[in-house]
């Protein structure tokens, strides 16, 4: 196709922004009208808006305060964090967040869902925006926008993840832009777009760089290849990648050293995945016009108007005249297959296929390529043909499928597809007018928007907020025991896992009380502080929350410093609050009359908290740290630090931690053997049975299950089915019932190829009445959640005495090889009298401000100084004014080492990278400057010569 880029009306724009208002209302009205809000209960309520409103008063404190400059770490995100790795992902290059800066506080909840229209309305814009370029009707060009907003992406990442919509604005304008320097035209236009790429989401930039390669690549290779001249052509790119990325540089460069220094370096590529399941491929072809479905498969979405799929047959079948738009949609094709290009458009890591985003841009302008051949009636009796060939062959595939899984979603698209048809069929023969064509497609775009917006079909919107709900979580979170808490001193906060004081249970970030609690979740975290929880065997680990709730451990939260815990009675593991902490407060309590449990906010303290920095003169070898289980590494973080550093330090005596001796019996009471469990019975649980003699040594502990060298061997599907049908007749034959096998058979076989079944994916759970606790392995279906778990270190809660068995439940058929043992940590007086040293040896007059920490030392001898800070290589330390070297403590802390005597100390931070890059920003911007100043100059020389 041929782009134009001679100047036309602008009528279009204010027609679009009428069109809008009607997509809109379908898109997001049903929402408010069902009482939702548009704040999804996951990512937009723990992070997007409320780092919205944690930049806005960042943002705002430094443009008051220029002289202090930014402020570049928080003590109170989670144990402590670096500001720009964490804005800069969600915020900072993100050009609408700054909208927000015309609310006042108390509208910032409003603003939010505001820009979220304004977002979508802009999609729409830039589709506009491309497709004047081409000899479209106004008419059709309104239509393509819309196909090019709803669809099952954008129902789902509009709202749940915006920063992809941002996306969709970026790359029509870039494919323009390419365009122009192709035909010879200046790269300006690009380099701005380029850098605009490239400040939004370092993530997406990548995805959108990726896209903007291979269409060059097409496009040259189709169309332009020997008809322009190459090496000038490729000056103009190279000068517009290279400046943007220089321009660009004060957030790529700090972004990079974050992003290698976080939890997700290391990730297993493609989730070890070769093929997806074989249940993707079947139903990928389904997803096609299911526009109003949100279950992204791998985040393959696809869902667009019914009129995609004739438009897709028309393309191919008139491929010569579409070289570019025919490969690049196969070329997506294929890509969508293969779980090693999703990884690689992931960089390197999960088959997440979110790179599909690229897709929508031909595929929408498939549709308008198509209503303009038939508008002009130019669709040939052959290719009405293959069209319909095409379209019935699709409703084959549908009926079948059906018989393995009926989705009731698709009867809308069906029936949208039959009149889709109908009506281009009826104006080519002249029966219809055009808006009969523009009405159907329109009419189709808007029931997709309504339904997937409607709350009872599909748990997505669902999962929205209730209007006024975020500000009820924001002030409900701790059930408002927060209010009695002290301040003046920094301490840190936690509550108790999986317990909730609302009915949202996804909170795993507080950035509205202000607290400091030691959960945090965002896309960039510490990869030493992720190490320190993986390596202490933390069973709540995620590569987006490293701590969560330390489930519970109580060594851990005095560790860590965290003075206060907030627990719900009558929620889920409200009787394990860790041992050292007592009851001092509590709302009233409120019974629920159709239950009759009582649920009451408590609030515990302990005196054992650790200061956030402390001295220590005894001294953990790294190789001897690591030769420690799970519970002794815990234990031993109350003797010593763990550092490579040298000096006149004493060795960390290391004790504390019990092995209770315990075996493994089945429902029958037979011993198992222990290190392999071939559990061939879902019913079947096994009892782990405690030693009555170690238990009555044992006093007050804390008592844990240490998995270790954790596999699992799934059945084959053939031995599944076996199995399963076996208990089936075994049912039949009890109740006396006639047993169908080939009915059975076909009931498993579906069930297990729709959950693509074997997969390495499992739980071990083990419980106690008061608690139960689970070792999982994800699925590779989780894309970015997925990571290989061999072990593990459950927290069954404290005792003054120590149940007599636990309960060891696989969730699974299939075989499990593990090593196990049951250890208990006394919590006595040895426990305390270390933690009482631990206090007496902390920062004194300790200051927490803007990128600083300051406080006096009294090191008795040769010391250590360690802490709960996160190492970072930003961090740097003075002790009486003079700089010394920070060291890395217990894997992933900040320390130094420090002489006998008193001391000074202040540590500072500087986010690593940035200044660099704000320099090479600066230069670049003065350069280009002086290259757009010559420029102007010669032209003006050229206009005055002619």
């Amino acid at each position: 196709m041929h782009f134009d880029f001679t100047k036309k009306k602008r009528d279009i724009y204010w027609k679009y922004t009428l069109f809008y208002l009607l997509i809109a209302a379908c898109f997001f009205g049903p929402y408010l009208i069902t009482g939702h809000s548009l704040i999804w209960n996951t990512d937009a309520a723990n992070q997007h808006l409320p780092l919205m409103v944690k930049y806005r008063e960042y943002l705002l404190s430094f443009l008051r305060h220029l002289s202090q400059g930014p402020a570049e770490w928080s003590w109170t995100a989670g144990v402590g964090s670096d500001l720009f790795s964490i804005f800069s992902y969600y915020t900072i290059g993100d050009v609408f967040a700054y909208i927000a800066l015309l609310f006042p506080t108390s509208h910032l909840v409003f603003a939010y869902q505001l820009i979220l229209v304004l977002r979508l309305y802009c999609v729409g814009l830039a589709f506009v925006y491309f497709a004047r370029h081409f000899a479209f009707k106004n008419w059709i060009i309104l239509v393509g926008s819309g196909v090019y907003m709803v669809n099952a992406y954008l129902l789902y990442a509009a709202i749940a993840q915006p920063m992809f919509a941002t996306t969709f604005m970026i790359f029509p304008i870039i494919v323009v832009q390419l365009e122009k320097v192709l035909t010879g035209q200046k790269s300006w236009g690009l380099l701005a777009v380029f850098v605009w790429m490239l400040v939004s989401n370092y993530y997406l930039a990548f995805v959108l760089g990726l896209g903007a390669i291979l269409y060059l690549a097409l496009r040259y290779g189709l169309v332009y290849y020997q008809k322009i001249d190459f090496w000038a052509t490729f000056k103009k790119l190279l000068f517009a990648a290279v400046g943007a990325i220089a321009l660009s540089a004060g957030l790529l460069i700090p972004e990079l050293i974050a992003v290698m220094n976080s939890t997700r370096t290391g990730s297993e590529f493609a989730n070890g995945l070769f093929f997806y399941p074989l249940y993707y491929y079947l139903l990928l072809p389904r997803q096609l016009i299911n526009g109003d479905n949100w279950q992204l498969m791998f985040w393959s979405a696809l869902g667009l108007a019914s009129i995609i799929l004739p438009a897709l047959a028309y393309l191919f079948a008139s491929w010569r005249k579409y070289r570019v738009i025919a490969a690049s949609l196969i070329l997506g094709f294929i890509f969508t297959l293969i779980p090693a290009i999703g990884a690689l458009f992931n960089g390197g890591m999960s088959p997440s296929n979110r790179w599909t985003l690229l897709l929508y841009l031909p595929l929408a302008l498939t549709v308008t390529i198509f209503l303009k051949a038939v508008s002009e009636k130019a669709v040939t009796k052959k290719e009405w043909r293959t069209i319909l060939l095409v379209c019935g062959i699709y409703l084959i595939y549908l009926v079948v499928l059906s018989f393995l899984e009926n989705d009731y979603n698709l009867f809308l698209p069906v029936v949208f597809l039959f009149l889709s048809l109908a009506a281009c069929l009826a104006y080519t023969q002249g029966l219809a007018p055009e808006k009969a064509i523009s009405g159907v497609v329109v009419l189709n775009l808007a029931f997709n928007a309504v339904y997937a917006a409607l709350p009872y079909n599909g748990s997505f919107a669902s999962s929205m907020l209730a209007q006024g709900e975020y500000e009820q979580i924001a002030e409900k979170r701790y059930g408002g025991l927060n209010q009695i808490l002290p301040t003046g001193s920094f301490y840190r906060v936690n509550t108790v896992s999986s317990n909730q004081f609302v009915s949202q249970k996804k909170l795993w970030n507080d950035l509205t009380s202000g607290l400091a609690n030691v959960s945090s979740y965002y896309s960039i975290q510490n990869k030493y502080l992720g190490q320190f929880s993986t390596d202490l065997g933390n069973v709540q680990y995620d590569n987006n929350i490293p701590l969560h709730q330390l489930d519970d451990r109580t060594i851990l939260n005095n560790f860590f410093g965290v003075r206060y815990i907030f627990s719900q009675k009558g929620s889920v593991n409200a009787q394990k609050t860790p041992g050292t902490y007592d009851l001092i407060g509590a709302s009233k309590a409120v019974t629920d009359p159709d239950t009759a449990i009582s649920y009451q906010a408590r609030l515990y303290k302990t005196t054992e908290a650790f200061p956030l920095v402390w001295l220590t003169n005894k001294v953990i070898s790294p190789s001897r740290y690591q030769k420690l289980s799970d519970s002794q590494k815990e234990r031993a973080l109350a003797s010593g630090a763990v550092t490579s550093a040298k000096g006149n330090y004493q060795k960390a005596k290391l004790s504390g931690v019990k092995t209770v001796k315990a075996s493994l019996v089945n429902n029958q009471g037979q011993k198992v053997n222990k290190n392999k469990i071939n559990y061939t019975d879902s019913q079947e649980t096994y009892t782990i049975k405690l030693s009555k003699k170690a238990l009555a040594k044992l006093g007050k502990c804390e008592l844990h299950v240490e998995l270790s060298q954790v596999s699992y061997q799934p059945l084959t599907l053939s031995q599944q089915l076996d199995l399963e049908l076996k208990k089936a007749k075994q049912q039949a034959d009890l109740t006396g019932k006639a047993f169908n096998q080939t009915q059975t058979k076909y009931k498993y076989w579906r069930y297990h190829l729709l959950a693509g079944s074997p997969d390495p994916s499992y739980k071990l759970s083990v419980s106690t009445k008061k608690t139960t606790e689970t070792l999982a392995q994800p699925s590779q279906e989780m894309t970015s959640f997925f990571r290989l778990v061999d072990g593990g270190t459950l927290n069954l809660g404290s005792y003054q005495t120590l149940p007599s068995s636990l309960t060891l439940k696989p969730s699974k058929l299939g075989t499990y090889r593990l090593k196990w043992k049951v250890v208990a940590i006394p919590l006595n007086h040895a426990y305390v009298k270390e933690v009482r040293q631990i206090q007496q040896e902390g920062i004194k007059q300790l200051k927490l401000s803007q990128n600083r920490l300051s406080g006096m030392l009294n090191a008795k001898k040769s010391s250590i100084m360690t802490s709960t800070i996160p190492y970072s290589s930003g961090w740097h330390a003075t002790l009486d004014g003079k700089a010394v070297k920070v060291i890395k403590t217990n894997e992933a802390f900040v320390g130094i080492q420090v002489r006998k005597g008193k001391h000074r100390l202040v540590l500072y931070y500087q986010t690593p990278g940035l200044r660099t890059g704000l320099i090479i920003s600066t230069l670049a911007a003065l350069i280009l400057l002086a290259c757009f100043y010559l420029e102007l100059e010669k032209a003006k020389r050229a206009q005055k010569k002619r």
